[in-house]
C-alpha cells in the first residue's frame, strides 16, 4: 500500500464522540488531535496473550518516537462480558503498564469501521489522516518502527507533521496497597509465597501475614542473584520441588529458580526472546529454548509440568537434565480433545493434579480440561469452545465460566477461579456437578481472581485485581483477608 498516493486510501473514521477514554484528558478527535501526527491503533482486549505479547514491542516503538508528531491509541474492544466494564479495562490498562491513551469500545463500533476481523490488530493512520496499513497477528518491533519512520519522514517532506507530540497525560497509578494485583499464592512450609506481580517481586510471609523477605527490587527486569538484586517482570505461576521455588517469570518469557534457603535467583529455562512461530517438537536445552508467556506450574515428582499461554500448550521442564519441551498440545489456538499433541488448547493458564489427571484451567476456551496420564488423551470437564462462555451451574454439559485462570483439587472436588465472573466454583468429581462456592460477581467480595490453592481444606485465593490474599472455609462459605504487610 505504501506506493498508494494518499487520495487513494481511506480516510480514517472518526471516533464516536460519548465513548469512553482512558490515559488522556479528554476524547481524542482525528481532525483535532491526530492530524499532522503518524498514529498506530492497536486493537486489543486484556484477555488476550498475544494482545500483550504486542504491548511491549509498541511501548519501544513509543520510546524510539518520543519526541516526534507519533503517537500509540489503544482501541479496546472486548472478548468477553467483564471486559466491556471501563473500570475493568482501567485495571487492566494499569497492571499491564499501558501508558498510551485508550479508547472503550466495548460493543465493536469502531471495530466495525475499520474492518477489523481478530486480536491484536494494529492500523496504521498518516499524518494527513488516510489508513496506510493493517497489520493482524503479533508484529515485530524493527519492520513496525522502520514503517513509522517511513511515515514521519513523507509527512516532513509534505510539510504535513505537526510541530510536536500530542500532549496527553496518562491516569494517575494507585501505589498504596502493599501487593499490587497479586496473580498467585503457594502455600510453602509454614507460610505463603505470593506473586506479587505488578510489583515484579515475590513476597514471603507466615500464614497471618507478616511479611519474612521479599524477592525482587521491585522493577521489572530478569536479573540473577540475591534476593535484594534479582528482579522479575510480571511473575505467576508458583510451585515448590525440594528445596527450590521455582517461578513463571511470565513477562520476562523465563522459568526462574529460587533457593528456599538462600532466596537466592537463577534462570532455569528460556532466552528471555518472546518465541515465534511453531514451538519446537520434542525436549530441547532448556536455556536455549525461547519460552512463551509461561503462566501456571505444576510440581509432578522431580519435573514441572508449565502452562505455556502463548503457545497454547502445556510443556514439561526437567530441572536435573535441564531440557524443556512441549508436552500436550499442537500450538493451534482451539478447543480440541483427543491424544497429547493433537489435542488443542486455547491460553492454558492453570494446573493441578488429582490422582493420574492433571487439570487445566483453559482460559480462552472458558473450560476446564483434563488430561489423562492413564491413556494419553485430553478431555473436557466443562466448557465447549473459544467464543461459549457464560457464569452457569449445573451438570458439565450446562456449566459455563468466563475465562478461569487457575484451578486447585483436594480429594472429592476441583476448585476453579473462575476470573471474569468475579467467583470461585467447585465441580465435584464423580457427579461432575458445578457450583459457586465463594463469590456473587460483585468485585468488591471477589475482584478477577487469578490464583488458587488448598491445602488441608483451606483454600487460599490471590484476589488481583482487590489486591489481596483471601483465605476461604468451604465449610462455611466464609472469607476471610489476611492482611499482608509489616
Amino acid at each position: 500500500m505504501a506506493g498508494r498516493h494518499p487520495e487513494q486510501h481511506v480516510r480514517c473514521p472518526d471516533f464516536p464522540p460519548e465513548f469512553t477514554w482512558i490515559n488522556t484528558r479528554c476524547p481524542l478527535r482525528v481532525k483535532e488531535d491526530l492530524r499532522g501526527r503518524v498514529v498506530i491503533l492497536d486493537f486489543w482486549t486484556y484477555c488476550c496473550i498475544n494482545c500483550a505479547h504486542i504491548l511491549p514491542v509498541l511501548k519501544r516503538v513509543e520510546a524510539r518516537f518520543e519526541a516526534a508528531p507519533f503517537l500509540v491509541i489503544g482501541v479496546h474492544s472486548a472478548k468477553f462480558i467483564s471486559e466491556k466494564d471501563p473500570e475493568n479495562i482501567r485495571r487492566a490498562v494499569e497492571r499491564q503498564e499501558v501508558t498510551h491513551p485508550v479508547v472503550v469500545d466495548s460493543e465493536h463500533d469502531i471495530w466495525e469501521s475499520f474492518g477489523v476481523r481478530a486480536w491484536p490488530t494494529l492500523v496504521i493512520v498518516d499524518a494527513e489522516g488516510y489508513v496506510r496499513e493493517t497489520l493482524s497477528g503479533e508484529t515485530r518491533e524493527e519492520p513496525l518502527a522502520a514503517r513509522v519512520r517511513e511515515l514521519l519522514d513523507e509527512g516532513r517532506v509534505k510539510g504535513v507533521l505537526a510541530a510536536s507530540p500530542l500532549d496527553v497525560a496518562p491516569d494517575p497509578r494507585d501505589r498504596s496497597t502493599f501487593l499490587r494485583f497479586p496473580g498467585r499464592v503457594l502455600p510453602a512450609g509454614s507460610g505463603l509465597v505470593v506473586a506479587d506481580s505488578a510489583h515484579n517481586r515475590l513476597v514471603f510471609a507466615d500464614m497471618e501475614g507478616s511479611v519474612r523477605a521479599v524477592v525482587g527490587e521491585g522493577g521489572a527486569g530478569a536479573r540473577d542473584g540475591a534476593a535484594g538484586h534479582a528482579s522479575f517482570h510480571n511473575p505467576q505461576g508458583l510451585a515448590a520441588i525440594g528445596e527450590t521455588l521455582y517461578v513463571a517469570d511470565t513477562g520476562n518469557h523465563l522459568l526462574r529458580a529460587v533457593s528456599l534457603r538462600t532466596l537466592e535467583v537463577t534462570t532455569v529455562a528460556g532466552t528471555g526472546e518472546l518465541g515465534q512461530g511453531s514451538p519446537p517438537r520434542g525436549p530441547q536445552g532448556a536455556r536455549r529454548v525461547p519460552l512463551r508467556s509461561p503462566w501456571g506450574l505444576l510440581a509432578v515428582g522431580e519435573r514441572l509440568l508449565v502452562s505455556m499461554a502463548g503457545s497454547h500448550q502445556i510443556w514439561l521442564h526437567d530441572p536435573g537434565e535441564s531440557i524443556a519441551g512441549a508436552w500436550a498440545g499442537s500450538g493451534v489456538e482451539d478447543h480440541v480433545d483427543g491424544p497429547l499433541m493433537q489435542a488443542a488448547f486455547a491460553q492454558p493458564s492453570g494446573l493441578a493434579a488429582a490422582g493420574r489427571l492433571i487439570l487445566v484451567a483453559d482460559s480462552e476456551t472458558s473450560s476446564v480440561r483434563a488430561i489423562d496420564i492413564g491413556d494419553s488423551r485430553v478431555r473436557t470437564i466443562a466448557g465447549r469452545g473459544l467464543f461459549d462462555f457464560g457464569d452457569v451451574d449445573g451438570p458439565a454439559d450446562e456449566a459455563l465460566f468466563q475465562h478461569p485462570l487457575d484451578v486447585a483439587a483436594e480429594t472429592g472436588r476441583l476448585f476453579v477461579a473462575d476470573t471474569y465472573n468475579n467467583k470461585i466454583r467447585a465441580i465435584a468429581f464423580g457427579t461432575m456437578e458445578t457450583s459457586t462456592l465463594f463469590g456473587d460477581g460483585d468485585p468488591k467480595i471477589l475482584s478477577e481472581p487469578g490464583g488458587i490453592a488448598v491445602v488441608d481444606g483451606r483454600i487460599f485465593i490471590a484476589d488481583t485485581s482487590n489486591h489481596r490474599i483471601l483465605e476461604g472455609d468451604p465449610a462455611s462459605g466464609e472469607l476471610a483477608v489476611i492482611e499482608i504487610g509489616g
